[in-house]
């Protein structure tokens, strides 16, 4: 019986993390939502590093080189794209510029990346 108990709260513990505004893959979050509508999980993905860094990576980067102005160089590198920012994780894929999503939908994915940082 405490086998059970156990088993369902920690599933219920789970998917409240999973699809917090902080989870992995929300699909509440507008900027998961831009990021999946986007195309940009053919390159990166939240935990693991693809053919560009993952989202957690871009975010503890960002936070630990730029501290409160991380968010700004998120937008940027999505407003201009990026080359070799993370070539000590052996990524040397260029990140092409994606200005043409607008300056809100760029804040939008930046703040969302961001939330990833510990």
């Amino acid at each position: 019986m405490k086998l059970k108990v156990f088993v369902v709260v920690a599933a219920t513990a789970f998917i409240m993390f999973a699809t917090s505004q902080n989870g992995f893959a929300s699909d509440n979050n507008p900027g998961y939502n831009l990021i999946k509508t986007s195309g940009c999980l053919a390159c990166h993905a939240v935990d693991q590093n693809k053919v560009g860094p993952s989202y957690k990576i871009i975010a503890e980067t960002n936070k630990k080189l730029y501290g409160k102005d991380a968010i700004k160089h998120i937008e940027k590198s999505i407003e201009n794209g990026v080359k070799g920012k993370y070539k000590n994780l052996g990524i040397t894929a260029a990140m092409p510029p994606y200005g043409y999503l607008g300056k809100q939908k760029i804040e939008t994915i930046a703040k969302w990346i961001m939330s990833l940082a510990k």
